[in-house]
């Protein structure tokens, strides 16, 4: 059956995903996917008729994409809010829940739930975006929402909180990482001998993500533990100001900026590094954590935000103090000293990655939230 056709089947209840953006690469892009295969799972079966809708995204691209499940429409704005719009309340059938995957579309949902046009919908929330007080339009809107799906408690409680909604309305989903691993480059490998690594985007907006503090933590380590290397993966506007700062801290040689990796170079990355570190201080969730922890890697990061959710400080990895660039130090140190422990951390965080944090937990709660809204 093509992707794109009208099901038309009576009887089976209507649910849509609206997303900002899928086919470009990021997090939350590949979070609407896996809520889109969820959705076309569920058709598979039977169970609903699904569309998957998208801002900025082009028809034929959504269509195209190798992800799109079969038996799921598909259709883009291709960025004019005008054209979803008029596509929302002229070509859909009137929808029994709909999956608004970003903050942004709210006020539409909200709109289209109060001309009838919409029975139910459910609000997904993402990071940091959610931590603060929103627009009025939106905060109305995300107030109509049936359900509110966050990945971590912390982002339920600071969005409920910011914007005075009830917490019963929250429904909490973690992440996951990739049901099927990529195959790593056999060729690739990291450098040094003991090998950290952080997978991040360089972005100035981004500098909560702790770089600097590894940095500087390197300095102070490098007389007692020579063979460390920090291994850099990811771009962005801040990548030479961070290349700066590696120079100042006398450690260049020992800080390798790779850039953007392949998907097969980057998961030669997680296998090959000793400890994956990124002491951020407002890590929504951290897949990067859950891919490092796939891989049976210990994780240090940040004692904040929805980190402590992900990584079990003393069983999975370390948490540590934004900008305690001594906790920094000493955690890494340890790690280093202590190879038994860093395979006990890494298998401990393996189990979650495969147990609480799985594809199939993920697939399951998405269900329950989608037969529950559907009814």
């Amino acid at each position: 059956m093509s992707r794109h056709t009208d099901n038309g089947i009576s009887g089976r209840p209507r649910v849509a995903l609206l997303a900002t953006e899928m086919c470009s690469h990021g997090g939350i892009q590949s979070y609407m996917w896996r809520i889109a295969e969820v959705i076309g799972a569920m058709a598979q079966e039977g169970l609903v008729e699904g569309q998957v809708m998208s801002l900025n995204d082009n028809t034929e691209d959504l269509v195209r994409h190798p992800r799109m499940p079969l038996r799921v429409r598909a259709w883009g704005a291709g960025g004019s809010k005008i054209r979803l719009a008029a596509y929302a309340f002229g070509r859909t059938p009137r929808t029994d829940l709909m999956l608004v995957g970003h903050i942004g579309p709210a006020p539409l949902a909200h709109l289209l739930h109060g001309l009838g046009r919409l029975k139910r919908w459910a609000l997904v929330l993402h990071g940091v975006e959610s931590w603060r007080r929103i627009p009025i339009l939106k905060r109305v809107a995300a107030h109509s929402a049936a359900k509110i799906i966050a990945t971590t408690r912390y982002t339920a409680a600071q969005f409920a909180q910011q914007n005075d909604i009830a917490g019963n309305l929250f429904c909490i989903v973690p992440l996951c990482a990739d049901e099927t691993p990529v195959q790593p480059s056999r060729g690739f490998r990291l450098h040094g001998g003991f090998k950290l690594l952080c997978v991040a985007r360089l972005d100035a907006s981004e500098r909560y993500k702790g770089i600097d503090q590894v940095i500087e933590a390197l300095s102070r380590l490098s007389s007692q533990y020579s063979d460390i290397h920090f291994n850099l993966v990811g771009d962005g506007s801040d990548r030479d100001r961070l290349e700066r700062t590696a120079i100042h801290f006398g450690v260049s040689t020992r800080v390798t900026f790779w850039g953007r990796l392949s998907d097969e170079d980057l998961a030669a990355a997680y296998a090959d590094c000793d400890v994956f570190v990124m002491p951020s201080k407002e890590e929504g969730f951290g897949i990067v954590f859950l891919e490092a922890m796939r891989h049976g890697k210990p994780c240090v990061g940040g004692n904040h935000g929805g980190s402590p959710e992900v990584i079990e400080d003393g069983k999975s990895g370390f948490l540590v103090q934004y900008e305690d660039v001594q906790a920094l130090v000493d955690s890494i140190a340890l790690l280093h000293r202590e190879p038994t422990l860093r395979a006990t951390l890494g298998l401990k965080g393996r189990e979650l990655a495969q147990g609480r944090f799985s594809a199939h937990q993920f697939r399951q709660r998405y269900r329950e939230v989608i037969l529950e809204g559907a009814e």
